[in-house]
């Protein structure tokens, strides 16, 4: 029997296919919306706080008051519905009005959470290739707007190259961030990554990564890795919510030290599940 699925849509919580939103919410009109996305293992939504902080902090950074108990409303939807393994989507918008650039007063933002069945791959255990793309996006990644336009056209690369991720370059060469993660290079045993400015997203994963590092006494520092570097690499990874930590094998047709899994991106994969199954 197939189970029906369910979001939670400005208080309700109802099947998808009964959701409706107005035709005049900015989030369809403009983009002007965010969104978060919540591993959930075992019916558990893992790093919750993590994820809704970064929510609340960006909604706040673009003028819109944060909702009340959020946290409530995404367990709430975990609670009545049947979601075992997967993740929360969590969007909210400016809300519904007169379409007009400016925005009224009295607006109230649209929130919507999905609940979304989702198979994880292993720790560790998908080899990724990846090509390179010059960043053409807006200059504030750090804030997770729905208006990903740039990070389509990147995604719509990758597929044609039969690839699993697109990597975002900046002009001196330095490699930011992937569509839907964050990149770590070992080089010189130093662990570099993108530090968290407004050219990437802060990964939740990322951050927890970095403590583990610190925890596990690998040495690390917030530089970019640089594309014409790439063979010097010991190894490289992705990460992220969905992702896990996955090795990066393969960038532009090139195989990064030997296409074979490092060390470390095994050892920071086993301790980023160990680190996840405390929080459910």
């Amino acid at each position: 029997m197939t189970t029906q699925t369910l979001c939670w849509l400005n208080g309700e919580i109802l099947p998808v296919e009964e959701a409706r939103i107005d035709p005049l919410d900015r989030g369809f009109l403009f983009g002007d919306a965010l969104y978060d996305v919540v591993r959930v293992v075992e019916r558990s939504p893992l790093h919750l706080e993590a994820h809704l902080d970064r929510l609340r902090g960006g909604l706040e950074s673009i003028d819109i008051d944060p909702p009340a108990n959020l946290d409530q409303s995404c367990r709430q939807l975990l609670s009545e519905g049947q979601l075992e393994t997967g993740y929360l989507y969590l969007q909210v918008s400016r809300g519904a009005g007169p379409r007009s650039h400016q925005p009224p007063a009295d607006i109230e933002p649209t929130v919507l959470i999905l609940a979304v069945e989702h198979a994880f791959s292993e720790p560790a255990a998908r080899a990724m290739r990846a090509i390179s793309r010059r960043d053409d996006r807006w200059k504030h990644r750090d804030i997770k707007t729905t208006s990903l336009l740039g990070t389509v056209l990147g995604k719509l690369q990758m597929r044609d190259a039969r690839v699993d991720e697109v990597l975002f370059v900046g002009p001196q060469a330095e490699l930011r961030e992937g569509g839907s993660t964050n990149l770590f290079v070992r080089k010189g045993d130093v662990l570099q990554t993108h530090p968290a400015d407004h050219r990437i997203l802060e990964g939740v994963t990322r951050g927890i990564l970095l403590q583990l590092a610190e925890q596990l006494g690998l040495s690390y520092c917030e530089t970019p890795p640089r594309l014409h570097e790439l063979r010097e690499w010991q190894e490289a990874f992705l990460c992220g919510t969905l992702t896990g930590v996955q090795p990066l094998v393969e960038l532009d047709g090139e195989a990064i030290a030997g296409g074979v899994v490092g060390m470390w991106t095994k050892l920071l994969a086993t301790e980023l599940e160990r680190t996840d199954r405390r929080d459910l």
